[in-house]
């Protein structure tokens, strides 16, 4: 049995209040550490929400200082595609030929498909369902590539103008491929959440992952599309008038 002296409890006892005191301190700088991270994220998240409440408010004045400009001029042309009014002539063409090459798809799936008779060792054609089947999926092959052609065409944008600051007008192609139609909208209700001006090359509109904009109207489930290889009148401005991140 060992007895400590009163010089030894002593010791004893100041190690242990040492320990307790690190202990505390070791507690209270990781405390300190996750008041002051949390107060750093909280400041970071006004910062962000007073930054982001700014931009939207110069956002909507030079909005409206850019329609403003635009009030006084009767008619001016802020985009045109490349080209004649016919280029797409060619459409129905390509779109009946598409139709045409896999209906024959399709007739040759029905009547050539076989199979080897596991019984006879002899080719057979396939059951009627299984034709059935690889023929419809060829029909509807052709319909969506056909489709796909004459639904491109008829989204695309020949010529758009803003009409009195209060108008968009739109020359959209016919699905025939042969002259436009015309499509009138309010200024305010045309949007885009894709930005136009990207700064990479020649006329700063190049974009690595599509050749085409798209830009949204009210009453139409699909967008209109405008080729990044047109004519814009400037292309900073038209991302002021038509570019939002939300509907």
């Amino acid at each position: 049995m060992v007895i400590l002296v009163s010089g030894d409890f002593e010791k004893g006892h100041l190690i242990i209040a040492l320990g307790i005191l690190l202990i505390g301190l070791e507690m209270f700088g990781g405390l300190r550490q996750n008041v002051v991270a949390a107060a750093r994220s909280r400041c970071t998240l006004a910062i962000r929400r007073w930054k982001h409440s700014a931009n939207t408010t110069m956002g909507h004045v030079r909005h409206r200082n850019m329609i403003k400009q635009f009030s006084n001029k009767p008619m001016v042309t802020v985009f045109e595609r490349q080209g004649p009014s016919s280029q797409f002539k060619w459409g129905p063409w390509v779109a009946g030929g598409q139709l045409l090459l896999w209906i024959n798809f399709a007739d040759f799936y029905w009547r050539y498909s076989v199979e080897e008779d596991k019984e006879t060792g002899q080719m057979k054609l396939l059951a009627k369902w299984k034709r059935v089947c690889l023929s419809a999926v060829a029909m509807v092959a052709g319909l969506a590539i056909g489709g796909g052609i004459l639904h491109y065409i008829s989204r695309s944008v020949a010529r758009m103008q803003i009409l009195n600051g209060k108008t968009v007008r739109l020359d959209v192609f016919r699905v025939s491929g042969r002259g436009t139609v015309c499509k009138q909208y309010p200024l305010d209700s045309v949007y885009s959440r894709d930005t136009l001006y990207t700064g990479v090359g020649p006329a700063g509109l190049t974009k690595s992952a599509s050749s085409q904009y798209s830009l949204q109207a009210p009453g139409n489930k699909f967008a209109y599309i405008l080729s990044r290889t047109g004519k814009f009148q400037d292309p900073k401005v038209f991302d002021l008038l038509f570019h939002r991140a939300k509907a």
